[in-house]
């Protein structure tokens, strides 16, 4: 039974059983079922999801704020019916712990079901406050912790018996005695930093300490400088971000266990208190909690790496940041630099080339000091083009002159050695042929590309991007148009993949082979991260959601990086890097402790990088898109609630500190980003300013 349960909530010492008395949370996805004896009581609070109880002969519909025990030694079925998991609290205790009386009328009623949610509020309230303040004794291990277990665990019982049998019974509010209103409000209020997840009201709260609700609110005010609302909101979330930080449990149990009644409510406050969605909290507290020192890397020892080839796509930056990046990818175990596919170099400039005239001479000494480079540091090159974005006329896939015109671009990288290219059709439209026409019009474009490739050097390799380049090849439309690319496109081509989506923090296996399933081809994975599009935002944080089995399905990984600013892009990529040559044992945590490391030379340059990585965790982590400026986003959500100038103020030191340190530890680097940090802190001023 035990290890059916699954496991007690994190405790900071070890399990409860040894009292007789341990509180768990189960997680169940749909369609699970089983069946279990326990020789221990247990009561089941369904806290989300709704299942079927089998006890006794008979069958019980279970949904969400149910309650129902079962006594030692019954048999009984569990069964998943939503589409959705459901989540459990189980109290399971020794039958002995609770009184003969109590005991033997619990057992007596055999399995006992209860819905919550038709009680009335207080009711409801007070039995959703017994688990969750089980869950905190166990979880917090106070002094007298064992009896306080033991005390609620008599309470809940009895209340299930009165409730089965007499239901509606209202219970009395209990007054706290004390000489004076001041001192029963100031105990009450301190009452609270322990009883916070109760589920009661301020008019509970007023009569509890014998007063009138207007009177109340005027004394709580006067004793605690906040309003009963704000002080109790402030000691939930504060329990929540706790719990965020230093435990793994679920979002929803935290918000079970914090006190709010819905995981909606806590979300939204949540986010509009701190800015970050509680997961995006979780993640950027642990990147703050990172080491900052070397360790061994992940792939000590290991022979064989997770992609073959791994590297970036270049983006829109001219050739010396290409050079100040290629001795960094060898460095990294990186195999593989694709240059921006629109033959950008030199004027860096986000536009296409017209293809269909020769390359300027500057061009071609860029282009050739690149491809030196990359031979001398044992890295492939692939000479990508995009004959279609930014241009006044894109090439016409059905005239054999365009395509013998495009083609001398590819023959000059070839004089020069290169055997990789790419071609990009993303970005684009089926046009008006539609996707099943279109996909077999790619494919014989590509074939013909490929042909004149291979007949100049028959190890010439050619990846392909085409127009439906992401998610898992289900959706009608992607699915015709990548059928016709898999019956008539070369075998040996690549095909250039994004993942379960053009821009997603979940890159999975499931998406990978049902992709390539249907494009019938070796894939390489264009992960776009930390990519910002030229947004004036950064992404800094480790790359993360990106499943560690995609290497048995994909022969290739290709980091997208930001632009301009190539050299605080060295923070991600070298998180990149690490999953790529070990997908199975990539820490994003710890990846981002040794990029920090790598790129400081001393504590403080450590300690403004790190600071820097706070303040912009990256779409990823943070939430949003390419575009999305957390700080901003930051600001915005300070400015939207109450009371929150200080914040505002704090935000802004914060960022004049991280722009003071780059000043400060690095003199010569990173000009762009502390372009991107100057900007962001006039507009936060403007912002705060605003009226």
């Amino acid at each position: 039974m035990r290890a059916i349960l699954e496991k007690a909530l994190p405790t900071k010492e070890g399990p409860t059983e040894a009292i007789g008395l341990s509180v768990l949370e189960t997680r169940r996805e749909p369609g699970f079922s089983m069946e279990a004896t326990d020789d221990w009581s247990q009561f089941h609070f369904a806290s989300s999801g709704v299942m079927r109880m089998e006890c006794d002969g008979r069958s019980h519909l279970v949904g969400s704020d149910s309650i129902c025990h079962i006594p030692a030694g019954h048999a009984f079925r569990e069964e998943i019916l939503s589409t959705w998991p459901a989540l459990t609290y189980v109290i399971r205790y020794r039958p002995d712990l609770l009184p003969n009386g109590v005991g033997n009328q619990l057992a007596g009623l055999g399995f006992a079901l209860l819905d919550v949610g038709v009680l009335n509020v207080a009711q409801t309230r007070a039995i959703r406050s017994l688990f969750q303040e089980m869950l905190f004794e166990q979880n917090n291990r106070q002094g007298g912790w064992e009896t306080v277990l033991q005390s609620r665990l008599m309470d809940l019982a009895v209340r299930m018996l009165r409730l089965v049998r007499r239901r509606g019974r209202h219970e009395a509010l209990v007054f706290e005695p004390g000489d004076n209103k001041i001192d029963r409000v100031a105990r009450y209020a301190q009452s609270l930093t322990t009883q916070f997840f109760r589920q009661s009201t301020i008019t509970d709260a007023a009569r509890s300490v014998g007063l009138s609700r207007r009177k109340f609110t005027e004394v709580f005010r006067q004793v605690t400088g906040q309003t009963w609302s704000q002080c109790l909101q402030s000691l939930r979330l504060k329990h929540a971000a706790e719990l965020l930080t230093e435990t793994d449990q679920s979002v929803m149990s935290i918000s079970f266990a914090s006190g709010f009644e819905d995981l909606s409510h806590f979300y939204h406050t949540f986010k509009s208190v701190h800015g970050l969605s509680p997961s995006a909290y979780r993640e950027q507290r642990r990147l703050s909690r990172v080491e900052l020192r070397e360790t061994a890397n992940p792939e000590d020892g290991r022979v064989a790496p997770g992609f073959k080839y791994r590297g970036m796509k270049g983006w829109f930056w001219s050739a010396d940041q290409f050079l100040e990046e290629i001795p960094l990818l060898s460095d990294l175990k990186m195999n593989f630099l694709m240059d921006c596919d629109s033959l950008n170099i030199h004027s860096q400039e986000a536009s296409g080339a017209d293809w269909w005239n020769p390359m300027s001479k500057a061009k071609k000494q860029g282009y050739g000091k690149i491809i030196k480079a990359c031979r001398d540091n044992k890295i492939t090159f692939c000479f990508a083009f995009h004959p279609y974005l930014g241009v006044s006329r894109g090439m016409d896939a059905r005239n054999d002159r365009d395509i013998e015109i495009f083609h001398e671009h590819y023959n000059w990288a070839q004089n020069q050695g290169v055997q990789w290219f790419c071609f990009c059709l993303d970005g684009t439209s089926w046009g008006p042929d539609g996707p099943a026409k279109s996909g077999l019009a790619h494919a014989r474009l590509i074939n013909a590309i490929f042909t004149r490739l291979r007949k100049e050097d028959k190890n010439s390799q050619l990846l392909f991007c085409p127009v439906a380049c992401w998610g898992d090849g289900a959706n009608p439309d992607h699915r015709v148009y990548l059928e016709g690319l898999a019956r008539e496109m070369h075998s040996d081509v690549y095909v250039f993949w994004n993942g379960d989506a053009e821009v997603t923090p979940r890159v999975t296996g499931v998406a990978a082979e049902s992709y390539k399933t249907t494009v019938k081809h070796r894939l390489f994975l264009w992960d776009n991260y930390p990519v910002n599009n030229g947004s004036p935002t950064l992404h800094l944080g480790p790359l993360t959601g990106r499943d560690p089995d995609l290497c048995e399905l994909v022969d290739g990984y290709l980091s997208n990086p930001m632009s301009p600013q190539n050299q605080i892009n060295r923070l991600p990529l070298s998180t990149c890097a690490e999953y790529a040559f070990n997908p199975r044992t990539y820490n994003p945590a710890r990846a981002v402790g040794r990029a920090v490391s790598r790129m400081a030379q001393t504590e403080g340059q450590r300690q403004v990088l790190k600071m820097m990585m706070e303040a912009y965790p990256g779409f990823l982590v943070s939430g949003g898109g390419t575009s999305t400026n957390p700080v901003r986003e930051k600001m915005k959500a300070t400015l939207a609630g109450r009371n929150q100038e200080s914040v505002a103020k704090d935000l802004i030191l914060r960022m004049e500190q991280i722009h003071a340190g780059l000043l400060r530890e690095f003199p010569s680097q990173f000009p762009s980003t502390k372009k991107t940090v100057k900007a962001d802190i006039t507009w936060l001023k403007g912002q705060a300013a605003a009226p």
